[in-house]
């Protein structure tokens, strides 16, 4: 029982650098595309529709994993100490 509770901690304190990572790529994505004025710019419709869609996945995906993170942490917490 401990070793799957240490296990689960294990995975959820891992997968939270990999959030943070998703969340910089989509920041250094949307900072490429910035003008002058610092308004997002695309070349063509597509473009605009295919970086909102995967922008759009890569977040709903990180909030995600970071919920799961986080309850895996909580149920350490829980299962450990409570």
């Amino acid at each position: 029982m401990e070793d799957d509770s240490l296990n689960s901690l294990l995975i959820s304190v891992l997968a939270i650098p990999f959030v943070i990572a998703i969340q910089l790529w989509i920041k250094d994505r949307k900072d490429r595309r910035r003008n002058k004025d610092g308004e997002e710019e695309f070349k063509t419709t597509r473009e605009a529709l295919f970086s909102f869609f995967i922008e759009g996945i890569a977040v709903v995906g990180g909030l995600a994993i970071l919920i799961a993170a986080t309850s895996g942490i909580a149920k350490y917490i829980i299962n450990v100490y409570g």
